[in-house]
């Protein structure tokens, strides 16, 4: 039997991969911080798709926690043949007035977890004759945001990262894939951002159920990136025609708008 590993499963994009991997009958490891109703959540999948669904909650900026992960799975011969690193911290701040904490937690989360987490479970998805990664990343990868600069480099890393590691495990059996969504809607935290930004706002976010099924039918047909929606695709255009210093004043224009309304740590 084996097992699809899911980060951030508790709410959000993860949340909603959960259900759509259940849907497609398969069994899950669902992972996020403790007291998020994750255990609610692992038994309403189990009980609406029939599918094997066992929950972990920890705590990935700890330095010790992918370890413990890691370790927990092999204690207990569950087989990961599907590693999805979903969890990450957003958030738009002045980065003058940025916490030392509020650094960290976009480090540790958003970029060594990920890499930890692929590293340890690397050598066993290699065992499989075909295993997936599927790495959350952000349209906010291809641009420099200010207000948001720690965020936007942290997904060109995983972005970056994903893409330098496919060359290495090419014909290796083993197909990695980046989701690159917009803001989605899924608690007061996200829609205090995206409703920051108005009818932009409005018009770019995603549906999360969406998001979620373009990812996994990408993933499954080894898509390297995985873009949902026309909005997306839109930006992307755009970003390929106007000049640098003309994205960075409508950007830094629009982004200030979600630093002065929220201005606080934001879970994806």
């Amino acid at each position: 039997m084996t097992y699809t590993l899911i980060t951030g499963a508790s709410s959000g994009i993860g949340k909603a991969i959960a259900y759509e991997c259940a849907k497609r009958g398969m069994n899950l490891i669902l992972v996020s911080l403790p007291n998020q109703d994750l255990e609610l959540v692992a038994k309403d999948i189990s009980g609406s798709y029939g599918v094997e669904t066992v929950f972990f909650e920890t705590d990935l900026t700890r330095l010790d926690a992918p370890q413990e992960l890691f370790n927990y799975t092999q204690h207990e011969g569950l087989d990961v043949d599907v590693l999805v690193n979903n969890a990450g911290v957003a958030g738009a701040s002045y980065f003058k007035e940025a916490t030392i904490d509020y650094i960290d937690e976009r480090i540790l989360l958003n970029i060594r977890a990920v890499v930890v987490l692929t590293r340890l479970y690397l050598p066993l998805l290699l065992t499989h004759r075909k295993s997936y990664i599927l790495n959350v990343s952000s349209l906010a990868a291809f641009f420099y945001i200010p207000y948001k600069s720690l965020y936007s480099a942290s997904k060109a890393f995983v972005k970056n990262f994903s893409r330098a590691l496919s060359g290495e495990l090419t014909n290796k059996g083993i197909s990695i894939s980046v989701l690159f969504p917009n803001g989605v809607k899924t608690n007061n935290i996200t829609t205090e951002r995206i409703d920051a930004h108005g009818k932009v706002g409005h018009w770019a976010q995603d549906n999360v159920n969406k998001v979620a099924a373009i990812a996994i039918e990408g993933m499954l047909k080894e898509k390297f990136y995985i873009i949902p929606g026309i909005a997306n695709h839109f930006l992307l255009f755009l970003r390929l025609i106007l000049p640098v210093r003309i994205q960075q004043w409508l950007i830094s224009r629009e982004f200030e708008k979600e630093a002065k309304a929220t201005c606080k740590t934001e879970q994806i």
